[in-house]
C-alpha cells in the first residue's frame, strides 16, 4: 500500500485533517512500525517483530539481569536531595604512640582527620514509543512490554557502565565510576599498574588485599570484578588452573578449573566477570564498533576536532612510562564526546618516540564547539593509520580555551583492561549506589502522530563513602586477546 493510501485511509475512509501527513507517516518507522514487508531477512525495527510463521518465540542476544553484576550487588539507600553530602573520615587523629604521657602531663590536642564530600545525583533517561498499529497487531510479543524492557535495560546497562568509567569531566551529565572516585583520592597505593602485562597470578590481588586491610584504610577486600579475558587468564595460567578428579571411575572426568575466589592472607576475594568492563574489543574507535555507532558517529561528524597534531620529544620526565619496548612508531586518533555520543575520527601524522619520551598532542576543538570532552585511540607500536589498528587510550575533558593539550608518556596502554578490587561487605557501607528515586515511566503526549510514546528515568550515582577501601588494576593487557598494544 503506497503513502498516500495510507494517508487516504488513516481515518478509516473519512478526511485526514490538520498537520498529519506524509512526512509524519515517514518519521513513523523511528516509532517500531509494523510496516508491510514480506523479506524476513530485510525486516527492522517493528517489522521484525511481525509474525511470518509459527516462530513464536523471540530469539534476543542482549544483555539480562544476570549481566549487571555490580548494580545487583550494590546497596540502594536513598539519597534525599540532588546534591549529596556527606564525611569521609581518614584518621582518629594524633600519631601513635603520641598520647604518651607524664603523671600530670598536660595531653596534646588532637582530632579525627575528616574530609566533606558532595555527590550530584546524575538523571539517566530514555524515550521510547511504539506505533499504535504495532501495539494492536498479533505480534511474536508484546511490542509495548518488550520496549519497556529494553528501556530498562539501556538504563541498568548504562548504570553498570558508569559505576567503572563514568568521569564527569568528560561528560557532565556522567557521574563517577570507581576508577574516577579512586584516581581523585591521589594515592599510588590505590592504583595497581600492570604496564600491560597480564593478570595472570595473584600478586597484584594480594597487594591490593593487603593495601585495603592496613593501616590508615582498615577495610577487608572482598571481591574482584574484571573482563572475562582476564578472568580467563586466571583460569587458565594461575598455578595449579588445572585439576582432575580422583575419585569414580574416570568416565566424564572434566578438566580445568575455574578459579571463583583468591586466598589472601587478609580474606578471600571472589572473582566475577563483568561484561561492562571493558576489554581491547571495546575499545574499538566508536564508528567501528557496529552500523548503529557508525549512523551515530556520522551525526555527530560536527564534534570532530578541527585538528590534532602530534609532537614527540625525547624528554619524558621521570613519570615517563615509555620504555624500551614500547618506544616505536605510532598514530593517534581523536573523537568528540558528549553525552550523545563520539563524532567521526581525526587520525594525527605519525609520531617516533623514544625510551624515556613523551608524545604531546593538541587538540583544537570544533567549530560548533558541542563537544565537552575527547576519546583519544592510539595505534600498535609501529601500526598503520587506519582506524581498525586503534584502540582507546584515554577520554579528558575539553579544555574551556578551546584548545586540548594531552600528553601521553605511556600512563594509559590502549585496548587495556581494569580489574577493581571492592570492600562490599554491607556492614563496611563502603560503596553503594545511592538512588534519589526509583526507575520511573512516564507517559508523553502523542502530538500529531499516532504513536505510544513513553520516558523511562532513574536518577542516582555511584557514592563511594570508603575510597581507601577500594583498589583500581590498571593496564592490564591480557594473553587472550587479539589485539595487542606493543606487537
Amino acid at each position: 500500500m503506497s503513502v498516500e493510501q495510507l494517508i487516504k485511509n488513516a481515518g478509516g475512509g473519512e478526511t485526514v485533517t490538520g498537520s498529519f501527513g506524509m512526512t509524519e507517516l515517514t518519521a513513523m518507522n523511528k516509532a517500531l512500525e509494523a510496516g508491510y514487508g514480506s523479506d524476513s531477512a530485510g525486516l527492522e525495527g517493528g517489522a521484525a517483530l511481525r509474525i511470518q510463521s509459527l516462530d513464536t518465540t523471540m530469539q534476543a542476544t542482549v544483555q539480562d539481569n544476570k549481566h549487571f553484576a555490580l548494580f545487583n550487588r550494590l546497596p540502594k539507600p536513598s539519597a534525599t536531595a540532588t546534591v549529596d553530602e556527606w564525611t569521609e573520615q581518614y584518621g582518629v587523629g594524633g600519631v601513635l604512640g603520641g598520647s604518651t604521657n607524664t603523671e600530670s602531663g598536660v595531653a596534646e590536642e588532637t582530632e579525627g582527620d575528616y574530609a566533606r564530600q558532595v555527590g550530584q545525583v546524575k538523571y539517566l533517561s530514555t524515550y521510547r514509543k511504539i506505533s499504535l498499529v504495532l501495539g494492536h497487531q498479533n505480534n511474536i510479543v508484546a511490542a509495548k512490554a518488550l520496549e519497556q524492557a529494553n528501556g530498562t535495560l539501556q538504563l541498568l546497562s548504562d548504570i553498570e557502565f558508569l559505576s567503572f568509567e563514568g568521569d564527569d569531566a568528560v561528560v557532565p551529565t556522567e557521574f563517577n565510576g570507581i576508577r574516577k572516585q579512586i584516581e581523585l583520592l591521589g594515592s599510588v597505593d590505590h592504583v595497581i599498574d600492570m604496564k600491560g602485562g597480564a593478570l595472570d597470578n595473584i600478586a597484584p590481588i594480594s597487594q591490593a588485599a593487603e593495601t585495603v586491610w592496613g593501616i590508615e584504610n582498615f577495610g577487608t577486600s572482598t571481591d574482584i570484578f574484571m573482563p572475562g579475558s582476564v578472568q580467563t587468564d586466571l583460569n587458565n595460567h594461575l598455578d595449579p588452573a588445572y585439576r582432575v578428579g580422583l575419585t569414580g571411575s574416570g568416565q566424564d572426568l572434566a578438566y580445568g578449573a575455574h578459579v571463583s575466589k583468591i586466598k589472601t592472607a587478609f580474606g578471600e576475594i571472589a572473582t566475577t566477570q563483568d561484561v561492562f568492563c571493558r576489554d581491547e574489543k571495546m575499545k574499538k574507535v566508536f564508528q567501528l564498533r557496529n552500523p548503529q555507532h557508525a549512523k551515530l558517529a556520522a551525526r555527530l561528524a560536527g564534534n570532530a576536532p578541527q585538528t590534532v597534531a602530534a609532537a614527540a620529544a625525547a624528554d619524558g620526565g621521570a613519570d615517563s612510562a615509555w620504555n624500551a619496548d614500547h618506544a616505536g612508531q605510532f598514530y593517534y586518533a581523536v573523537t568528540g564526546i558528549n553525552h550523545k555520543g563520539q563524532s567521526t575520527a581525526v587520525v594525527t601524522a605519525q609520531a617516533a618516540v623514544a625510551q624515556g619520551g613523551k608524545v604531546t598532542l593538541t587538540i583544537t576543538g570544533s567549530v560548533g564547539g558541542e563537544e565537552t570532552g575527547y576519546v583519544i585511540y592510539r595505534s600498535r607500536k609501529n601500526g598503520t593509520n587506519v582506524l581498525a589498528d586503534m584502540r582507546e587510550m584515554c577520554r579528558v575533558p575539553k579544555h574551556v580555551s578551546g584548545t586540548t593539550v594531552v600528553v601521553d608518556k605511556n600512563r594509559d596502554i590502549p585496548g587495556s583492561s581494569n580489574a577493581f578490587v571492592l570492600n562490599l561487605r554491607a556492614s563496611d557501607h563502603a560503596i553503594s549506589w545511592k538512588q534519589f528515586m526509583p526507575m520511573i515511566k512516564i507517559p508523553m503526549a502523542a502530538v500529531n502522530s499516532p504513536i505510544d510514546p513513553w520516558l523511562q528515568m532513574i536518577c542516582g550515582y555511584l557514592r563511594i563513602t570508603k575510597r581507601r577501601q577500594h583498589i583500581v588494576i590498571k593496564n592490564i593487557v591480557s594473553r587472550s586477546q587479539q589485539w595487542k598494544p606493543f606487537g
